[in-house]
């Protein structure tokens, strides 16, 4: 049988949102979890363009509960800051911002930082959307260099953005930007959305993957695994062939599992336990 480490395995918090960070903290340590992709958001972090909470003590926080912040995600879909803003002012304040995500997350002690290009006007062009992504991910690059953080970014689905749907949209992106700082990371939704594999994604971007968000789809959805159709093990193979050793984040996003999100990531865990090798 197919088997990932433990350490692989990320719980995300962006489903406790009416929850305690401590309480996310607790549950995760309870089902076995080592990682954590942290979803920097209120009501557990606050993050804007003028500053940051105490990185440093979210990250003793964490390991008081036997917890690694091993990737960090600004909120950058429906919030105020996005990576394409099409206003001048919009995008001063979104680069500070994630500029400051960067510094926050390498204080936190996460190698990397999740993003994807959301925030254009639907009625312009997209190549202006796409050359905006270009200039300003350059920009951003270079504090994460000096703050020693990889951006990973992702592709949404057609209704959160107009442009980085597909995995073809992204390798451009990525070439265009041409900086060792700006990798891939793999949605399983939004590729299921997109009709793309797993096995696609790693004959295109090989081992510049750096994050994956691991979960069960319709393709839509960001479901917990048994909740959608996706093959576990399939996945889990594809995994193995091409000898992936990144983060697998549970990124559940989806309202059903807001009123006991811990019973979602009980489910999740349920699920990969016999395939988890400790």
């Amino acid at each position: 049988m197919i088997k990932i480490r433990r350490e692989q395995i990320a719980g995300m918090n962006m489903h406790y949102k009416y929850r305690t960070l401590d309480y996310f903290f607790k549950t995760q340590q309870a089902l076995g979890i080592k990682n954590i992709e942290f979803w920097c958001a209120r009501p557990h972090f606050l993050l804007d363009d003028y500053g940051f909470e105490d990185a440093a003590e979210l990250k003793k926080n964490a390991a008081d509960y036997g917890l690694t912040i091993g990737a960090f995600s600004p909120e950058c879909t429906i919030y105020n800051y996005a990576l394409c803003c099409h206003d001048e002012t919009a995008r001063k304040h979104s680069i500070g911002y994630f500029e400051n995500g960067i510094r926050a997350a390498a204080e936190a002690g996460a190698k990397v930082m999740v993003l994807n290009c959301c925030g254009g006007a639907r009625n312009e062009d997209p190549r202006r959307i796409f050359e905006r992504a270009v200039q300003t991910l350059r920009r951003l690059s270079k504090t994460a260099a000096e703050e020693g953080v990889i951006l990973a970014v992702e592709t949404v689905r057609p209704e959160d953005a107009t442009v980085i749907n597909m995995l073809p949209e992204l390798k451009k992106l990525l070439e265009s930007v041409n900086e060792p700082q700006i990798q891939a990371a793999l949605n399983l939704t939004s590729a299921g959305v997109a009709g793309e594999s797993m096995k696609d994604w790693f004959e295109a971007f090989g081992d510049k993957i750096y994050h994956i968000r691991f979960l069960d789809g319709r393709p839509q959805g960001c479901l917990a695994w048994g909740d959608g159709l996706r093959p576990l093990e399939d996945q889990l193979i594809c995994l193995d062939q091409y000898k992936y050793k990144g983060l697998l984040s549970l990124a559940l996003n989806d309202a059903r599992y807001l009123e006991d999100p811990a019973a979602a990531d009980r489910q999740n865990m349920r699920e990969l336990e016999p395939f988890i090798m400790d």
